[in-house]
């Protein structure tokens, strides 16, 4: 009886016959680089489809990589130095100095 009740939600819900229970719809990236600086206290800093080496701002705390390829994080603001690389979709701690990527 369970199961002819389960079954019945299922099909009520439309789950079954539509074939998406459980499905994620994938999005396009944004092509942003995000950087969140403080918590709560100062907006996110968006770089839009960022060419070249991008200093970041004082302070940042993450930098999330929406742009659909990977970038480079560097501990200088010049992007000299060893790079640690940051693939799309993908997002790292930095520690709040003067750091920077290339795109």
């Amino acid at each position: 009886m369970r199961i002819a009740r389960f079954a019945a939600a299922l099909l009520a819900s439309g789950a079954v016959a539509t074939g998406v229970a459980g499905t994620a719809v994938a999005q396009a990236p944004s092509e942003q680089v995000l950087v969140f600086i403080a918590d709560a206290l100062v907006p996110v800093e968006k770089f839009q489809s960022p060419k070249g080496c991008q200093a970041l701002p004082l302070g940042t705390h993450v930098v999330i990589n929406d742009t659909g390829r990977a970038i480079t994080l560097y501990a200088s603001p010049d992007c000299s130095g060893l790079g640690v690389p940051l693939e799309a979709g993908h997002g790292a701690h930095e520690i709040p100095a003067l750091g920077s990527f290339k795109a």
